[in-house]
């Protein structure tokens, strides 16, 4: 597939951003934002014609909401702030070359294609130091086909925000292009409260150096995608629940369930049945902190890990087993325990974390989790429909993320879909789980 690339432009906010807000302080969660980007790919049906300005006009006063988005990250040595500058949010325009249909694409979905519908993703190389490389930290694709359909690809700094405020930026845009906005639908977002109760911190460079090598390191790489139906899913909670551990969430069974195969094919790789190994999911403490600061922009995120666990024996790949690890990590983060990532203590408590897997690095096997789920993304209706497809676009070549499963809900809100990137070999072994597949359809067509 080509595409070709039809204007290329920088979108301001629609009114400056006045003097006293132009220092955005960033939050410590912000500062243990990893070095990526955050990179959903919206896909739409015919939209008659209806696209360019409406979209243009609408990021700009978007950007009047979300300043810091339109802004640059201070220098390298202060990284507790963004200048709220205007410097824009680049917006491309481009096109399907040779008369691809829209419905032909997703039918029979190639994944190596999906980059070519993100902006600068020639920037993508092999460091991924989208510092350096980034014209803007928040940047715009809208791809036309000629049926009509469009895809709308975005690439944004995941330093300024974190997956709740991706869907807050995508649907405010959204809300005022097709003319529903109204101010109080921004009046309780809150730029100010995360940074006062999570401060920035003097974080020293080997924490960062180990935070990277925990879930980074160079390895081929496959990413593959695969959906869960509704009936899969209930299938799956019963499987985990047990009455010591019961109820499980739809994200809880399926970080459960492909934790376990993902463990398998692990193990028939390696030969071995005795590496330690170590659960990780990213959780959004906006509702789990007090007081709740549901409405925080940037980063409210933090990796929930497991402990370092030694599965000797393989009764402990006992589903319910399992899911209760899972269950006790989630319930970890509350706002008791995270009272030690405030004020003085913080510091301390993450080198201490940092320092306790660092020893095992070499041999340990980690499975990271997040999930796009419940934020609301299939909402985002520019005024032609809803996303008949959204896609968390992972890039398995450049990216020095080699590992990572991403949740998203498909768009007939009748199941979820794992995006999964391990190693070639452990991904080759999941295709051939006959157990696993039971379960989850490989990448089936979008209709």
């Amino acid at each position: 597939m080509e595409i070709i690339i039809l204007s290329k432009e920088k979108v301001k906010p629609s009114t400056p951003t006045p003097p006293y807000l132009k220092n955005h302080k960033l939050c410590l969660f912000d500062q243990l934002a990893l070095g990526i980007c955050i990179t959903p790919i919206f896909f739409y049906k015919n939209n008659n014609n209806i696209v360019d300005n409406r979209l243009k006009k609408s990021l700009s006063e978007t950007l009047t909401l979300f300043y810091p988005l339109a802004g640059e990250l201070s220098s390298e040595d202060d990284s507790t702030f963004v200048k709220c500058n205007d410097n824009g949010v680049l917006y491309m325009e481009a096109c399907v070359k040779d008369n691809v249909r829209m419905d032909e694409f997703i039918r029979d979905l190639d994944l190596s294609q999906l980059i070519n519908f993100l902006p600068q993703h020639a920037s993508m190389g092999s460091k991924m130091n989208y510092v350096q490389t980034l014209e803007t930290l928040v940047s715009i694709q809208v791809t036309r086909f000629d049926c009509g359909g469009v895809a709308i690809g975005g690439v944004l700094f995941h330093r300024l925000l974190d997956g709740d405020t991706m869907s807050k930026f995508f649907n405010t845009w959204a809300k005022i292009a097709r003319g529903d906005f109204h101010n109080d639908d921004i009046a309780s977002l809150d730029f100010t409260s995360s940074s006062l109760l999570f401060p920035p911190q003097n974080l020293p460079q080997e924490f960062l150096e180990t935070n990277k090598m925990i879930f980074f390191y160079e390895e081929k790489s496959l990413v593959r995608r695969f959906v869960f139906n509704a009936k899969a899913i209930e299938a799956i909670k019963m499987k985990v629940s047990s009455e010591n551990v019961p109820n499980p969430s739809r994200v809880e069974a399926l970080t459960t369930f492909i934790w376990k195969h993902l463990i398998l094919a692990t193990r028939t790789t390696k030969g071995v049945s005795s590496s330690p190994i170590m659960v990780a999911h990213v959780v959004n403490l906006r509702s789990r902190i007090d007081p709740k600061l549901l409405n925080a922009f940037g980063n409210l995120v933090f990796i929930a890990t497991s402990e370092v666990i030694d599965m000797s024996d393989d009764d402990e790949l006992d589903l319910p087993h399992l899911f209760g690890i899972v269950r006790e990590m989630f319930e970890n983060m509350n706002s008791e325990n995270l009272k030690a990532l405030q004020g003085d203590d913080a510091l301390d408590c993450i080198v201490d974390m940092a320092t306790q897997v660092e020893s095992l690095l070499p041999q340990l096997d980690t499975y990271k989790f997040s999930s796009w789920c419940n934020f609301g993304l299939y909402d985002v209706d520019f005024g032609w429909g809803k996303p008949i497809f959204i896609a968390p676009f992972i890039e398995p070549i450049s990216s020095l993320n080699k590992q990572q499963i991403i949740l998203v809900e498909n768009g007939r809100n009748d199941g979820i879909e794992a995006w999964i990137l391990r190693n070639n070999e452990e991904m080759l072994e999941l295709e051939k789980d006959e157990e696993f597949l039971t379960y989850a359809s490989s990448n089936p067509s979008v209709h």
